[in-house]
């Protein structure tokens, strides 16, 4: 990746203690143990990392060959790798991060690394659940089911090259200026360009985002519905509510979201709550807590709103409170 190292102006370590290492790739990608180093002496690790709000941009470089474990839990990560090889052991295959093609990392559990002396990669991360919500915000539609994406991208044409010109467009500003960084919307569209960048990367459900969505316009009363959720989302709701602010029958409101949406008014008004709790726990204030947050959404029990948190976001609702007072 040449001699000037990728988001050298965001540094966050550079060491040549294992342990620190560990910690350092821990908060910045996922939890990490490093089983094996070739050569202890002159072991090193040097990151660089900048969050861009739901994908963030990790640089890094070993000294000397190594063999990691990770733990992947819920991330999703598109590795470009340098001249000397970086290997990625997981969901039954291993798959190469070279310049001419990437790794692309999805939820599977564990998984093993071979780092080679002076191996270099540059990796968008991001999480599963944040992903699929940006699917679902494309599609307009509640998915069900995993996206399955394919493991190694070609990065010398097609939707992988472009993501590869967006990374290193991005990582040029900056490196030359503070803007980004300290515009909130400028912020903002960089992550929702990136987002929307790794789902037209080859994926089991790509056809979906293909589709003419002109004349599959909701009607008026699931669209009432739906922002009188959005607005009242701290408050106690009902179908019954629902129902009054619509003008219309049961089995009709029903029978629209099923028709325009595929899924109900209560997992609608639950979906909203849990991305809201998620947004104010990865931005916490220094008095915020879980069952703060869970209260301003509408959560009235901590254990239910702690089980469905964990089932949409594959972690626990404090995993992600610690994860936003970390940045």
């Amino acid at each position: 990746m040449g001699q000037a190292k990728p988001l050298a102006r965001f540094p966050i370590v550079a060491t040549n203690r294992i342990e620190d290492a560990e910690v350092a790739i821990t908060r910045s990608l996922t939890d990490v143990s490093i089983l094996r180093v070739a050569d202890r002496v002159h072991f090193e690790l040097q990151m660089n990392a900048v969050n861009i709000g739901r994908t963030s941009l990790v640089f890094n470089r070993f000294g000397t060959g190594c063999k990691v474990k990770a733990e992947l839990d819920d991330m999703f990560a598109f590795v470009i790798g340098g001249d000397r090889p970086s290997a990625f052991d997981f969901d039954g295959g291993s798959f190469v991060a070279s310049p001419r093609k990437a790794a692309l990392i999805t939820p599977a559990g564990r998984m093993q690394i071979q780092r080679s002396e002076g191996s270099e990669i540059l990796v968008l991360r991001t999480s599963y659940s944040d992903l699929l919500h940006q699917f679902e915000n494309l599609t307009a539609q509640h998915h069900q089911g995993s996206l399955i994406f394919d493991h190694s991208i070609d990065l010398t044409n097609g939707p992988g090259a472009m993501l590869k010109r967006m990374i290193n467009y991005l990582v040029s500003e900056l490196e030359h200026i503070d803007l980004v960084v300290k515009r909130p919307g400028l912020l903002k569209s960089y992550d929702q360009m990136l987002l929307t960048a790794l789902l037209f990367l080859p994926h089991n459900q790509s056809e979906k985002l293909n589709e003419d969505r002109r004349y599959q316009v909701a009607p008026r009363l699931v669209r009432r519905a739906e922002e009188y959720m959005r607005a009242h989302l701290k408050e106690t709701l009902s179908i019954v509510d629902l129902l009054r602010i619509c003008g219309c029958s049961r089995s009709m409101l029903f029978a629209a979201f099923r028709n325009a949406r595929g899924y109900t008014p209560m997992e609608f008004l639950t979906e909203q709550r849990l991305q809201s709790a998620r947004e104010k726990l990865l931005k916490p204030h220094s008095a915020t807590s879980v069952s703060s947050i869970a209260l301003d959404c509408g959560f009235m029990n901590l254990g239910r709103f702690s089980q469905l948190y964990r089932r949409r976001f594959g972690e626990r609702p404090s995993d992600t409170l610690r994860k936003g007072r970390e940045y």
